[in-house]
């Protein structure tokens, strides 16, 4: 549209909302909307939608809505992660529909009574109502709408701003107070010979009739508020993680505090030999020292969470086993006892390094992962960023191709209205050829003797006056000269 500011939102869905008993039906069938807004000529909503016939033909079928056609229209943005408040109908399956976005807008229209939508289709256009026709389910959602008394649009957030909404409620209010030549213009701007090329378009006529929901191609049967609610199923990328707990720090551990254990996370766990076993009898120090050693060998590397027994309870226990020992056994025991316990309290030593050395390791592990995490979500903030850079990108060279595509339709219809006129014209011309001939034959030749005779005077008088004088001062001459010589004689 020359002059104009254009619009499309390449993906909408739509949710009839009659004031009737019915329930809000979800129209499972995306639309092409095209705002075309002119400041002097109010504003127009068309949605639009392919259709491919049996015969894999292609063509486009719009839904023309006016603003005399409207009695309200409202607009707002919906946090579709809100559960506080009363949330539309349908908007979970239309947050679905529309990739899982948080917010999506909505434009809210109320119709005036006995008033619908235009369906608007080509020229010789005829439905097919076979079962298993491509053209069956998106045509039957365009009727459903265009029979809709109440319906919204819903699209993403970030597409139209609020200013440009604002603007076009206005627009549709200010419309009953156009001028006659705003009016004009206006009609020009929803003509329906601008659509097709210029070839034209008829508004089909629709019933409005009870009928049976539009079916879901998904799963074959009407859509309804409670299987809307049964699909809310998926997790938007938007939600926030629960919180969860660090893992303990070194010196939590070292302190005595033992971490809990994680519920999915294998747990290294070492126990004290006086917290499971017995104290053995004097000729049952061997497998006592298999058990001892079988528990320093109990450790499991891949583990977040490690439930360790703090390190003072453990020399504590190793202390009062010796002191036991030296109370219970023979004298002449002690010695061997005492090199046993030894080389167990060695072994401890050794083994409580290695573990002491692996939470170190795993501390600076889990560091490195919390660095890469933040460096993860630093850059999906960027590319989050960017992301939204190209959509508004994609929606200004969206928006540049239908105005171009409007200006065509408006030479196209221009030219054509100029064929007409030069016809009508061509028409009222008179014949004239042959007035003119007769003009000529009865008034060249007088006007040709008339031309002739002034340019003869203008241009050969003074040259035969010239030539005159001449020859006869030339004469004179010679007879001057006969009579001086007969004179001189």
């Amino acid at each position: 549209m020359a002059g104009g500011d254009g619009r499309v939102v390449q993906t909408v869905f739509a949710v009839r909302e009659d004031k009737d008993a019915r329930q809000p039906d979800f129209i499972d069938q995306p639309f092409r909307l095209n705002i075309m807004h002119h400041p002097s000529t109010s504003v127009l909503f068309r949605l639009s939608v392919s259709i491919i016939d049996s015969t894999s033909n292609k063509s486009t079928i719009y839904l023309q809505i006016s603003p005399d056609f409207i009695a309200s229209l409202q607009f707002s943005t919906c946090d579709t992660s809100n559960t506080s408040g009363e949330c539309p109908p349908c908007i979970e399956r239309v947050r679905q529909r529309l990739g899982g976005n948080r917010h999506v807008t909505r434009l809210q229209f109320q119709l005036h009574s006995d008033v619908h939508a235009q369906l608007v289709v080509p020229t010789g256009f005829t439905p097919e109502d076979a079962p298993d026709s491509p053209m069956k389910h998106p045509f039957s959602s365009a009727t459903s709408l265009a029979t809709a008394p109440s319906f919204s649009l819903y699209f993403r957030h970030n597409i139209l701003p609020m200013t440009k909404l604002q603007t076009l409620l206005e627009a549709v209010r200010q419309f009953s107070n156009l001028t006659a030549a705003q009016l004009q213009s206006y009609n020009r701007m929803v003509d329906l010979r601008r659509l097709y090329n210029g070839r034209g378009g008829v508004v089909f006529a629709v019933e409005d009739r009870d009928r049976s929901p539009v079916l879901d191609r998904e799963h074959d049967r009407p859509v309804s508020q409670a299987t809307t609610e049964s699909c809310a199923s998926t997790v938007a990328f938007e939600n926030v993680p629960r919180h969860e707990d660090p893992p303990p720090q070194y010196e939590e551990c070292s302190r005595g505090q033992q971490p809990g254990a994680s519920s999915k996370v294998g747990a290294v766990h070492v126990t004290s030999p006086s917290s499971d076993c017995a104290l053995p009898e004097y000729h049952d120090t061997k497998p006592r020292r298999n058990v001892l050693n079988s528990s320093k060998r109990v450790l499991h590397c891949g583990s977040e969470d490690i439930d360790l027994q703090p390190p003072f309870k453990r020399s504590h226990s190793i202390h009062s086993f010796a002191t036991v020992y030296k109370t219970t056994t023979p004298t002449r025991n002690i010695q061997g006892l005492e090199e046993k316990l030894q080389r167990h309290l060695e072994g401890l030593e050794c083994s409580e390094s290695r573990l002491m050395a692996l939470l170190e390791q795993q501390h600076k592990q889990i560091q490195q992962l919390q660095a890469d995490v933040a460096e993860l979500r630093k850059r999906n903030k960027e590319l989050e960023g960017r992301h939204e850079e190209v959509e508004d990108t994609c929606c200004d060279l969206e928006n540049r191709q239908v105005e171009t595509e409007e200006n065509i339709e408006s030479l196209l219809v221009h030219t054509g209205e100029l064929d007409d006129e030069c016809e009508k014209l061509g028409k009222q011309m008179p014949d004239i050829c042959d007035e003119v001939e007769d003009w000529m034959k009865d008034n060249m030749g007088d006007l040709m003797k008339e031309y002739m005779t002034r340019w003869l005077e203008d241009n050969l008088a003074g040259t035969v006056k010239g030539c005159i004088n001449d020859g006869i001062a030339a004469q004179i001459d010679q007879v001057k000269a006969k009579m001086r010589k007969a004179l001189q004689d």
